[in-house]
């Protein structure tokens, strides 16, 4: 296994259809989000998926105690709150920009005439199992490695190595706390990873990879020691 592929993230749309239905998807009435606007709220009906074209948001849920949870990431390619417009529901998350975002807005009626037409059924299913999957990813390992894979993550979604989020927000993400991201980031070394306030920017990408492999390497070690199978490459 390389070193690009010890960290999964979710597939996006674009990727699973063919060019002309991303470029259909595209062609829907646009809108535009600063850093930190609301595109899609938690509780609200499905009454339209969103397509991101340029920027990146942040999925957070509420919780009935009023705990925010940080889900995910995403980026251009990617569509927004098409569960709830599959099955006539409301929103379970909210979506929030953390940078300038545009979007195509396509209507509830018309994003289902479109899974119908270009028969994306199947495709739509993998698209969830990969969402859970880099969910669940997430809070694996320990806290060196789940940062790791993080920033990674975001490196992949965004195509840039700077993001405007907060230590908080990197640790409701990954499940630790604030202080527990300063010790990780500690130990990174500001020459690898520096970290402002507001502002997370990846300096050494292959450290990264690095403390994955080395993650890895420890688990395999300790899998032939109680004679159990390492992880499949």
């Amino acid at each position: 296994m390389s070193k690009q592929r010890r960290f999964s993230t979710a597939l996006i749309l674009r990727d699973l259809v063919p060019a002309e239905a991303w470029e259909e998807l595209t062609r829907f009435p646009g809108r535009h989000h600063l850093a930190g606007e609301t595109l899609l709220r938690q509780g609200d009906s499905g009454t339209h998926v969103l397509a991101i074209l340029r920027g990146m948001v942040k999925v957070v849920r509420t919780d009935a105690d009023g705990k925010e949870r940080l889900l995910a990431f995403r980026g251009p390619g990617e569509v927004l709150g098409e569960m709830a417009v599959q099955v006539d529901g409301a929103r379970l998350a909210s979506v929030r920009a953390i940078s300038e975002c545009e979007v195509s807005v396509v209507p509830a009626e018309a994003f289902r005439r479109f899974v119908t037409q270009h028969d994306l059924a199947n495709q739509l299913a993998a698209h969830a199992v990969s969402r859970l999957r880099e969910q669940t990813q997430t809070c694996e390992g320990d806290v060196d490695r789940r940062l790791a894979a993080a920033l990674l993550r975001l490196i992949a979604v965004s195509g840039v190595r700077s993001f405007s989020l907060t230590r908080e927000e990197l640790g409701q993400h990954i499940g630790v706390s604030r202080c527990s991201i300063t010790k990780v980031l500690e130990r990174f070394g500001e020459q690898r990873v520096q970290a402002g306030r507001l502002c997370i920017e990846v300096i050494d990408e292959q450290y990264l990879h690095h403390v994955l492999a080395r993650d890895t390497t420890r688990r395999v070690g300790h899998d032939a020691l109680i004679g159990r199978p390492g992880p499949r490459s």
